[in-house]
């Protein structure tokens, strides 16, 4: 799960950095200008809307590449008045581009497609396989723990033989063994949370992405999720666990 929190977070933040750029007519009057990005905002799948004026884009260039060039241009600014454009959903790139490029007044539109795409395709493959890895890994926790089982069992075969010699029942033989599974599930994950917890803390504030840009997420945001979920694994799969290994032995030995 810290995995996955991981990675929304990271592509989130790479997904605020694709965005796309509309160009108005250059023609556009103020009044037209603003109608324009009510519009832009108005679109479902927009995020985020920031309207560049033309004479904002040279002072930009102005800045970035000093020269007398751009003194002469600012009589008559070639540039036209740009909106940049962040979108919530990556998966719904084209359709949303194409419903900005309809809108009157929109001339152009720069855009970076392509790696939407990819973006979009990384992230489907990553939680494709991860969700393969945590199934993986819970079957080998189950496999574990009714193994473990199974030995305590071996060596209460006495207790158990004389339980069923007076007449209990199997419910009331397994019930203990369920129990003790539980127990093992609960501590199990109690140990593994507080590993994970102090492991994780450490490389927090060691990891970086994008050039220090990024850090990975804070376990404060997720350790509520985290603590809940290996309580409940833990004592689901020592349930199951201590189920499978007493049923499979009450059945071998049958009466």
């Amino acid at each position: 799960y810290l995995i996955f929190a991981n990675i929304d977070h990271i592509f989130d933040w790479v997904y605020e950095q694709n965005v796309v750029v509309a160009f108005a007519d250059a023609d556009c009057t103020e009044e037209e200008i603003t109608q324009l990005e009510e519009k832009i905002k108005s679109i479902t799948n927009v995020a985020s809307v920031e309207h560049r004026s033309k004479d904002q884009l040279l002072e930009e260039m102005a800045d970035s590449m000093p020269g007398a060039i751009f003194e002469d241009l600012k009589e008559d600014n070639p540039l036209q008045d740009a909106f940049i454009i962040a979108f919530s959903d990556l998966s719904k790139f084209d359709a949303t581009l194409m419903q900005i490029q309809e809108i009157p007044h929109v001339e152009d539109v720069k855009n970076n497609a392509e790696l939407a795409g990819q973006l979009t395709k990384i992230r489907q493959v990553v939680l494709a396989v991860g969700g393969w890895i945590i199934g993986i890994l819970l079957l080998v926790s189950l496999f574990i723990i009714a193994n473990t089982i199974k030995l305590t069992v071996y060596n209460r075969r006495l207790e158990i033989y004389i339980m069923k010699s007076v007449g209990a029942t199997r419910a009331f033989i397994r019930t203990p063994f369920v129990i003790e599974g539980v127990v093992l599930g609960l501590l199990s994950g109690l140990l593994s949370y507080g590993i994970l917890y102090f492991v994780y803390d450490r490389l927090a504030g060691m990891l970086t992405f994008g050039g220090n840009m990024v850090q990975l997420l804070p376990f404060s945001s997720v350790w509520w999720i985290m603590l809940i979920g290996f309580l409940v694994a833990g004592v689901l799969t020592g349930m199951c666990g201590s189920a499978i290994s007493m049923g499979k032995y009450l059945k071998e030995e049958g009466g």
